[in-house]
C-alpha cells in the first residue's frame, strides 16, 4: 500500500475517496466554505486537512499542491499570510472566545497571496461554548473567499449549530486487512507483530505504527497475560493489579476495554483467542458490563479518583468469571 504524498500532508490509502471527493467539489466550485474532517483519533485526519489547506492555497492548477509556488513555499515555512491555524494555547485545554475573535478579525482582511484565505481549527471540540458561538456567523457567512476547516475526533461534543453549518468529511476506522497490508509495506516488522500493534491501538493505523517502535506493545502483551492468568488463578488479583497498576492509566483502561472486546467477539464467532485460556464460563452480558466499566474508568483516569482501587475492583469482577 503506497501513500499519496501531497505538499502539506499525506493521503493514506483509506483516505483516497475522501481526497477525491474534496478535489471534485473544489473543481466543480461546489466546495462548502466550512468543512468538518471528523473521525477517530490516530487515523490521519490532520494530514488530510493539511493536504486540503495546501491545495486551497496553491496558485498552480495541479491535482495537489505544487510545493514550489510562492504560496506553497510560504506555507511550508509556516509564514503564509492567508493561512491561520487555531488550536488551544500551549499548556491549555480549550480554545477560548478571544482566540476565535482574533481569527475572525484576520479573516476579514483581504488576501495577500492566494485566491482565498484558509483557517484550520483543531481539535474543534476544544472550543468552549463562547468560542463556538462566536464562530457561528463566520461559518454561515464567511468574509470574502474563505474556507474554514474544522478537525474533530469527537464531533458529538460540538454544538449542533456548528455541525449543521459544516460539510462533513467523515473518515471512518479503515478495514483491518487494509491497514495490515499498509503496515506490512511501511514497517520492517513481521505480520504477527503488526497484528498485535493494530489490536493494541484499537484499530488506529497511526497509533499502531507508534507502538511498533515503542515498549508500549510489550505493555499491551502484559495486560493480556494478566487477564489470562486471572482466569487460571483467580486468587492472584493483588499481584496482577500491582503489575498492571504501573502502566499509564489511560492506556491501561483502553487496552482492558479492547481485550474484553476481543473476548466478546471470540465468543460470538466461536473462534478461540491465542492469548486466552479456554473458559466456558465466559459470557457476553458480564463482559459487556466489564467493557463499559473500563471505558468509564478511562475517563476517570484524569480525575483524583483512586485509580488503584478502580483497577483492583475491576480485576476482581473479571476473575469472578472463572469461579
Amino acid at each position: 500500500m503506497i501513500d499519496t504524498r501531497i505538499s502539506g500532508g499525506i493521503i493514506y490509502p483509506w483516505m483516497n475517496d475522501h481526497w477525491s471527493f474534496f478535489l471534485q467539489r473544489l473543481e466543480n466550485d461546489k466546495l462548502a466554505h466550512a468543512l468538518m474532517v471528523e473521525g477517530p483519533a490516530g487515523i490521519g485526519k490532520a494530514s488530510l486537512a493539511a493536504a486540503m489547506v495546501a491545495k486551497l492555497l496553491c496558485r498552480e492548477n495541479e491535482p495537489g499542491a505544487c510545493s514550489h509556488c510562492r504560496s506553497c513555499t510560504l506555507l511550508a515555512a509556516g509564514s503564509h499570510p492567508d493561512y491561520f491555524d487555531l488550536q488551544p494555547d500551549e499548556g491549555k485545554q480549550v480554545i477560548k472566545v478571544d482566540q476565535v475573535r482574533a481569527l475572525i478579525g484576520k479573516l476579514d482582511l483581504t488576501t495577500s497571496i492566494s485566491e482565498r484565505k484558509v483557517a484550520c481549527i483543531h481539535p474543534a471540540e476544544k472550543m468552549n461554548a463562547a468560542a463556538a458561538n462566536a464562530l457561528l456567523k463566520s461559518l454561515e457567512e464567511p468574509a470574502g473567499n474563505t474556507v474554514l476547516i474544522l478537525v474533530s475526533d469527537n464531533p458529538a461534543r460540538l454544538p449542533v449549530t456548528i455541525r449543521s453549518r459544516c460539510q462533513a468529511i467523515s473518515v471512518n476506522q479503515p478495514d483491518s486487512q487494509l491497514v495490515l497490508d499498509w503496515l506490512q509495506g511501511n514497517s520492517d516488522k513481521g505480520p504477527e507483530m503488526n497484528q498485535a500493534a493494530l489490536q493494541a491501538a484499537g484499530g488506529s493505523p497511526l497509533r499502531a505504527t507508534q507502538y511498533l517502535d515503542s515498549p508500549e506493545l510489550d505493555a499491551y502483551g502484559q495486560v493480556r497475560a494478566g487477564l489470562a492468568r486471572l482466569l487460571e488463578r483467580p486468587g492472584s488479583v493483588s499481584v496482577v493489579s500491582s503489575e498492571l497498576g504501573a502502566l499509564i492509566p489511560v492506556d491501561l483502561w483502553r487496552w482492558l476495554s479492547i481485550c474484553v472486546g476481543e473476548v466478546i467477539k471470540s465468543i460470538m464467532t466461536q473462534q478461540a483467542l491465542d492469548w486466552l485460556p479456554a473458559n466456558p464460563k465466559l459470557s457476553g452480558k458480564p463482559l459487556l458490563e466489564l467493557q463499559r466499566r473500563a471505558d468509564i474508568n478511562r475517563q476517570l483516569a484524569a480525575t483524583p479518583v483512586r485509580g488503584d482501587l478502580l483497577l483492583h475492583d475491576w480485576l476482581i469482577r473479571w476473575a469472578e468469571q472463572a469461579i
